[in-house]
């Protein structure tokens, strides 16, 4: 009776490989061993969006500079149902209007979760439209960088 044995050809070349391939993973930071969140701004670009200033942040909300802040601010009697209405959606019409909002008058637009907190803190505001640039004549003895001058 003859047994089988497997043969296994496991050439140099093919284990050569396969640590390559696994030091290029880790170095590459698909297997990450030892990694540890940090929560510290701007290591490695982990934390692009700060928080706030402690003592401010903790007293006002984050957006208080921009809109207005009310006074009282606890929990509406909001839900989905009436939330709805502060999310404008617009008929097809040739004004070329879009559903795209671009300067909202709270941040509340109908879509908070959950939907107690739709028009908690912040007032309506005026928000402050910014003046388009005015273009440059094409005669204008400047360089030109697409429609503004560069400064040289």
């Amino acid at each position: 009776m003859k047994k089988m044995i497997p043969n296994f050809n496991i050439s140099i070349n093919s284990v050569l490989f396969v640590i390559l391939v696994l030091v290029l993973l880790s170095y590459f930071g698909i297997i990450q061993v030892y990694h540890k969140e940090t929560f510290l701004p701007n290591i490695n670009n982990n934390n692009r969006l700060m928080p706030g200033s402690y003592p401010k942040s903790a007293n006002v909300p984050l957006l208080s500079g921009d809109y207005n802040v009310k006074k009282n601010t606890n929990v509406t009697k909001n839900n989905n149902n009436t939330n709805w209405k502060q999310r404008p959606v617009y008929p097809s019409s040739y004004k070329q209007q879009t559903n795209n909002v671009r300067y909202w008058s709270t941040p509340d637009n109908g879509s908070c979760s959950t939907a107690e907190f739709c028009g908690t803190p912040y007032e309506k505001t005026k928000i402050k439209m910014n003046n388009p640039s005015k273009s440059i004549p094409m005669s204008a003895n400047v360089t030109r960088i697409n429609w503004w001058a560069a400064k040289s």
